[in-house]
Order: C-alpha cells, then structure tokens, then sequence
C-alpha cells in the first residue's frame, strides 16, 4: 500500500523508475500503477507533481515524500525527461518543445501523464496479446 508522508502531492503525477515512466491522474491509480510493476529496492525516484514540485518514492517504506533535492521543474525538464524516457521511445512519441511559453506547466503535465498512460496500456495489451501476462 502506497502512503503520503506529511501531505499529498497535486495530481497528476509522474514518476521515472529507471527511465520508465508511470502516470496517475489520482492517488488511487498511482498505488495500483506502483503495485503492478517491480520497483528496484533501496531506490528513491523522482516524482513530479502538476504543480512542478518535486517528489520522492522511497520504495522500501512505499511512501511518497516531498523531502527530495529537486523541489522545482521546468517545463522543458519534464519535457525532456518524458522524451528521453523508454517508455516514450517504445510508444514512439515525442512531446514538441514549441509554444511553451504559451502553456500551463499543469496543462503539460496532464498531456504528458496522458500520454504515457495511453503508451503503458498500449505495452500492457501487446503483453497479454503475446501471452505474456505481467502488468506495466
């Protein structure tokens, strides 16, 4: 079970567990998204939140923390962490770096957990249509 140390963050979220991404739009979705996938033990990985705060996992107390040395991302940060993960590369897609000036940094997070959504059921389907039935 999934718990929030002090307070929760804003959702959506995103998470980067070695270069793959995992997306939830709430709290719930977040635990099950990080009930269904091997995390790497002793691990600390980094959270964003639609309010471009930084996060924790601290994956053996399975509690988000916003005790983390990277408080603030940009827009372009979390852009090219999305575009430099496997999981866009797989999906083959890219989020354009243009016009950003003229979008929320929430609005982006929200396309962007959108995307990597869409992109994690698309991987899960094609698991289970291979016969391989682990999550992701």
């Amino acid at each position: 079970m999934l718990r929030f140390f002090y307070r929760k963050p804003k959702f959506p979220v995103l998470c980067d567990v070695q270069g793959v991404l995992i997306g939830a739009r709430t709290p719930r979705e977040l635990s099950e998204a990080i009930a269904s996938i091997k995390l790497p033990a002793g691990e600390y990985l980094p959270f964003i939140d639609a309010s471009a705060e930084g996060w924790s996992l601290v994956v053996d107390l399975m509690t988000v923390s916003p005790l983390t040395f990277k408080k603030r991302w940009t827009k372009k940060e979390v852009i090219a962490v999305f575009n430099g993960s496997q999981t866009a590369r797989r999906a083959g897609l890219e989020y354009p770096l243009s016009s950003l000036s003229s979008k929320r940094f929430d609005r982006i997070l929200r396309d962007i957990v959108k995307l990597v959504l869409d992109a994690n059921r698309s991987v899960e389907g094609d698991r289970i249509r291979d016969g391989d039935a682990v999550r992701f």
